[in-house]
């Protein structure tokens, strides 16, 4: 299938619908609970065979009222996010479903409609390979969805983008995206998509390199999904884990778990689902050195796998390639290659084109055109490093405020020292094929140690930074940096001539909690007072533990009347949460202070002002939100 340029068919089964019913459901003032059942069947998650999504989108069409606006906009909404993807046309097609009703539904703006069809559209453009086009799009979406303040929406979103960042390769900020993604998902008690989103997080572990902790969680999700009977995410969890198998070197138990996973998919009549996993499994053969069965596999493939399917043809035919070189059929071995080339260079896969330009030059060294291979390994250099620029480029900003100027001119050293290492290497190429893989693995090892030093230092950074600026139990902004944070925003409001509100709240009879039910459940209160106040603000919002029980919310750019309304909103949402699941019979509430910047030259007399209206929510019964 055309969608297997991601990670094959079934992950494509489970993320069509990932963010279909993305956001909230508004309550509907017209009754009609077959239409609500439908909806909810989509949103379990549970998957469906395309002939009873078909069958069950015309029955929920056909249910609606005329004037059942709500309904018949989660209607488009479904049906977007299940058109036929499976071809760039039915792909280009659900991209124009979305551009048509993006457009009529263009006012008002930011609505729901609009962020889910901007979100289904910038999904299809991934699988069409236009990852550049769509994320100015899907970032003004996100962007809409904290405007909305919807977590869902918020957590659909980031996890889509998560999941394309990680695909490209950017995974510092893919990881971050899942990150934020799955919190949100376990605090709205999602239990099925915060297993999808988990799955992508271990994706992203291991393409980064990590695949002990990506088969961590990836075991985990499989025995969750066979548990609850979920055949289709229990194989692709297993081909996961067979991914991150083949990572750790583990290639005959990454055979048998591919092996199993083809057999699943030659059940289930998808065949080209099935020999994309043949490929896979190929590929692993080769690294047994059983060259005849992987030729068999790879051939048998290749009956099913065309141009199409991106991903899988450029690998089979990078296999092929290997199979038949090392085999000495180098004349067939090099066309392979260059089919190879092709494909990786068309859905510009950075990776496979390295392993095609190395299995390339490989071949030229055996047929004694010493020329080729040479420009081949040239080639393969040259996109190493740009492929290494370009992760640099993208991290740029954050490395710079993680990474010391010492370092990174050290690291600057390293390269510019590898780059005469490898014109020195190339030349010893020219003269002899064995010496041409010894230098290849020197420059391997190399790109490797400063891969894992770059990531180890940049993790030791994000590490002092969080032990510094956070609270350890509920993981907020810590009392030093909300102050900071807040004298930064009253000089932006003051220059700016903006608002700028804060809101000052506490857990009411929090002492009775912790002497009555001890202080682990007191704890446990404040993390979930911290994780529901954090999912409702904005991303630039700060939201800070000042105090035992007292947190503290800076809201850049809000005004007086909008601040009340959003601490009565949080106020709300505190109270109306099922506090039992973390003890019986527990309740728990908050008071709430607001207060706006006037004309104060400091933030004390402003936190002065919200603590005073704190106290006049305590005085009046508590529950409540005062101002000042």
């Amino acid at each position: 299938m055309f969608k297997s340029i991601l990670t094959g068919t079934v992950n494509c089964l489970i993320l069509f619908m990932l963010v279909g019913i993305a956001g909230k459901t508004n309550a509907s003032p017209i009754d009609n609970p077959r239409a609500d059942e439908i909806y909810q069947l989509f949103d379990s998650g549970d998957f469906l065979p395309e002939e009873r999504v078909n069958e069950l989108l015309t029955e929920y069409k056909n249910s609606l009222a005329i004037d059942d606006s709500i309904r018949q906009q989660l209607f488009i909404r479904l049906s977007c996010w299940n058109l036929p993807a499976e071809t760039p046309e039915q792909l280009k097609a659900a991209v124009a479903y979305a551009d048509e009703y993006l457009r009529i539904y263009s006012k008002p703006s930011p609505s729901l409609i609009q962020i889910d069809l901007q979100f289904c559209k910038a999904w299809n453009l991934h699988f069409l390979n236009k990852n550049k086009e769509l994320f100015d799009d899907l970032n003004t979406a996100i962007d809409n969805a904290y405007l909305l303040e919807d977590p869902r929406l918020i957590a659909d979103g980031r996890s889509i983008r998560g999941t394309i960042l990680s695909y490209m390769g950017n995974f510092s900020a893919a990881l971050e995206d899942l990150i934020t993604a799955q919190n949100l998902y376990e605090s709205l008690n999602l239990p099925y998509w915060a297993n999808v989103n988990l799955g992508e997080l271990a994706n992203s572990y291991r393409r980064f390199g990590d695949a002990e902790n990506a088969l961590k969680y990836q075991l985990k999700l499989e025995q969750y999904y066979l548990q609850h009977k979920q055949p289709y995410a229990a194989t692709q969890a297993n081909i996961d884990i067979a991914y991150s198998l083949e990572e750790l070197g583990q290639y005959q138990e990454a055979i048998k778990r591919f092996q199993t996973s083809h057999a699943f998919w030659l059940k289930e009549n998808e065949p080209i689902a099935a020999a994309n996993l043949l490929v896979h499994i190929g590929g692993n053969l080769i690294k047994l050195q059983r060259l005849a069965e992987a030729q068999k596999q790879l051939e048998q493939a290749a009956k099913h796998i065309t141009s199409n399917n991106d991903g899988s043809y450029g690998y089979l035919n990078l296999y092929l390639a290997d199979t038949h070189y090392q085999q000495g059929n180098n004349e067939l071995a090099l066309a392979y290659a260059q089919k190879a080339l092709d494909a990786f260079t068309e859905n510009d896969n950075t990776r496979g084109l390295n392993q095609a330009l190395m299995i390339t030059s490989k071949i030229y060294g055996s047929l004694a055109q010493w020329d080729n291979a040479y420009q081949s390994l040239l080639s393969y250099i040259d996109s190493h490093l740009e492929l290494d620029k370009q992760t640099m480029s993208d991290r740029n900003t954050e490395m710079q405020t993680r990474f010391n100027t010492d370092k990174i001119q050290s690291e600057n050293e390293w390269l510019v020292q590898r780059d005469k290492d490898k014109e020195q290497q190339l030349q010893i190429l020219q003269r002899n094929e064995q010496m041409q893989i010894i230098i290849i693995i020197l420059v391997a090892i190399i790109l490797v140690i400063v891969s894992v030093f770059a990531y180890k230092q940049l993790m030791r950074k994000k590490q002092f930074k969080v032990l510094a600026l956070t609270d350890d139990l509920t993981k907020l902004s810590n009392r030093r940096d909300t102050y900071a944070q807040g004298q930064h925003f009253l000089k932006a409001a003051q220059q700016s001539a903006k608002p700028f509100s804060i809101i000052s709240f506490d857990a009411d009879h929090f002492k009775k909690v912790n002497d009555t039910l001890g202080h682990e459940i007191g704890d446990k209160v404040l993390v979930k007072l911290a994780s529901i106040c954090s999912s409702m603000m904005r991303e630039t919002d700060v939201v800070g533990r000042v105090g035992g029980e007292e947190f503290l919310v800076l809201l850049p750019n809000i005004d007086k009347t909008k601040a009340i309304e959003i601490a009565n909103r949080l106020i709300d949402t505190i109270a109306n949460y099922d506090w039992s699941q973390l003890s019986p019979h527990l309740e728990q509430t908050i008071s709430a202070g607001v207060a706006s910047y006037s004309n104060e030259t400091e933030l004390s007399p402003l936190l002065l002002k919200a603590d005073k209206a704190l106290y006049s929510a305590k005085a009046a019964g508590r529950n409540c939100v005062k101002a000042e």
